[in-house]
Parts: C-alpha cells; structure tokens; sequence
C-alpha cells in the first residue's frame, strides 16, 4: 500500500509538471498571437498598399519600368510582390538622396554589396609602417577598416620606436567609426574626449572617449591630409589634434564628412544603408560640409616637405 501512495504521488507530481508546461506554452502561444495580430494591425496600411500594387495594378508595363528603374533590370526578377519591399526602400533611398544630397543613404544590391566590401578590404590591404630615417617613421593608414586597426596595433611596438611619426591619411575615405576610436586609443589619454555621436534620439547619443592608457608618446606627429581625407579619418584628425599639444596637419582642406552611416543586411544579400549619426569632435565642433583647414596648406609633395620639417 505504501509503495502504491507513493506511486500516485510520483504520478500527481508528473501531472503537475506536464500541466504547468502545457499552460506555459498556452501562455507563450497566445502571446505569440497577439503580437502578430499586433503587427498585422499597426501595418495594415502598408500590407493593402503592397497587395494592391503588386498584385492588382493592371498596368504591368508600368510596374516594370519602376522596378527595373529602381532596382536595375538584374536585380529584378519579375516578383512583383517579392521584389516589393526592395523596391520600396530604393525609391525612399533615392527621394531622399535628391531632397537633402545625401548620397550616403541608399539600397545595396547584392552585387554592389559585395563589391563594396571587397574594394574596402582591398584598400585596408594597403596599410604599412616603414623608416623614412633613423628618428622618422611613415604610418600609411588608407582608411578606416578592422584590418587597418589591427595592423596599427599589431606594429605598435616597432611604430613606438621612433620619436617622429608622420600619419599619411591622404585619401583616406573613412570606414567604422569604432575602428576609428580603437586607434585612436593608442595616442589619447585613458578617459579623453575622442568626439561626439549625436542621434535623433538623445538617449543614444554618446560621447566617446579613450578607453585606455596610451600606447604611443611621440614627440611630433605630422599628418597628412588632402581633400579626399574624409569622415571617419576626419574624427582621427580631430581627436589628435584636440588631445595632443605636438601635432601638425599637412596638405590641403579635407572632405568635411560629419555624419555617419549604419549599413544593415537583408534577406538576399541586399543592404540598406542610411545617415544616422552627426559626428562631432572632441570640442563639439562639426565639420560636415566644411571639412578641416590645414595647419600648413601645400599643395605638392607632402611627404617631402614633412620629413624635411622633422629633418630640418
């Protein structure tokens, strides 16, 4: 008798278990649901508009030509309703590019996608570090890439050695902001202001600073610069001469990129990319559309003259 009481306690306890683990997928099915439903609803609009169009309109000859405009004749594949979405975003992409000249905001195809991160690893590909003299060294930083970054830091040791560094950021056209900060880390002071991400939203505006102790003491950097010196090299430039009292910009006005991008993968291999932040310096300054004026404008052999003022 005994063993049988326990038995059908064992089963009671089983019962239980299997009860609340029913009653917890109920819950979570429900809620599941009603967030659907949720999402059906705050999107109907745009579900009837997407329907209509690209199910109903009569004039097919039409919707050819704006899909083939938008996306281009090898990007669409006849779907009406699959390619919709894409073609929803081009369009708005391109609205918005001709309303404010931001050419920074657009829709990706899966080729340009593709291409784009290979020629920006290609370009990373051409960072090095050699000895111009006994006291110089030349840091060639072609942008601002997790390549580019990891190259600095990995030579950070043989680039330390020497007491004159001139920084070649001509042509540099920016990359990921991050990268950007995590070399600058090597120059700044731990707790320094690097700069200024301002959003819309200002709970998500951040004000980056040096997140450790710095690796490099020079005793005079020289960067160079030219009008193809943009964005994200732009913010290097700032944060150093902003922190560092023995700097000296080279060349001539950079780009004056103060704004930057996040670029989102889709389903596909597509991607949307759109201006999101205002990047300012460590003083708050924005040199979006201005760009930043040289201490010493020239307009020939940079290198040259750098190293004969180190040399001088």
């Amino acid at each position: 008798m005994r063993r049988l009481k326990f038995g059908n306690k064992n089963r009671r306890k089983d019962n239980r278990k299997k009860t609340r683990g029913y009653n917890f997928f109920r819950f979570g099915f429900f809620i599941l649901l009603a967030l659907h439903g949720v999402g059906l609803y705050v999107n109907y609009d745009y579900w009837i508009f997407k329907m209509l169009i690209s199910q109903h309109y009569i004039f097919t000859d039409a919707l050819d030509t704006l899909y083939v405009q938008a996306l281009g004749e090898e990007n669409f594949h006849g779907n009406y309703f699959q390619d919709f979405d894409r073609m929803v975003m081009a369009v708005v992409t391109q609205r918005i590019r001709e309303i404010n000249q931001d050419r920074y905001t657009y829709l990706y195809s899966p080729s340009q996608f593709r291409v784009s991160r290979e020629i920006e690893r290609e370009d990373a590909g051409l960072v090095h570090f050699e000895a111009l003299t006994d006291e110089v060294g030349y840091l060639f930083i072609p942008n601002i890439h997790s390549y580019t970054r990891r190259f600095v830091n990995d030579n950070r040791s043989e680039i330390a050695q020497f007491p004159y560094l001139i920084l070649d950021l001509r042509g540099n056209y920016g990359g990921l902001l991050a990268d950007f900060y995590r070399i600058a880390d090597l120059f700044v002071e731990h707790g320094a202001s690097v700069g200024y991400e301002r959003t819309r939203w200002p709970i998500f505006t951040s004000h980056i600073e040096g997140r450790r102790v710095p690796y490099f003491n020079f005793e005079h950097i020289i960067i160079l610069q030219n009008e193809r010196t943009a964005s994200a090299a732009e913010g290097l430039i700032l944060a150093l001469q902003g922190n560092l009292p023995n700097v000296t910009s080279i060349g001539t006005t950079t780009f004056g990129k103060g704004i930057g991008q996040v670029t989102i993968p889709l389903i596909g291999g597509s991607a949307i990319r759109a201006s999101v932040l205002l990047v300012e310096g460590p003083g708050s300054e924005s040199i979006h559309n201005v760009g930043i004026t040289p201490d010493i404008f020239y307009d020939g052999d940079a290198l040259a003259y750098a190293l004969d003022l180190l040399t001088f």
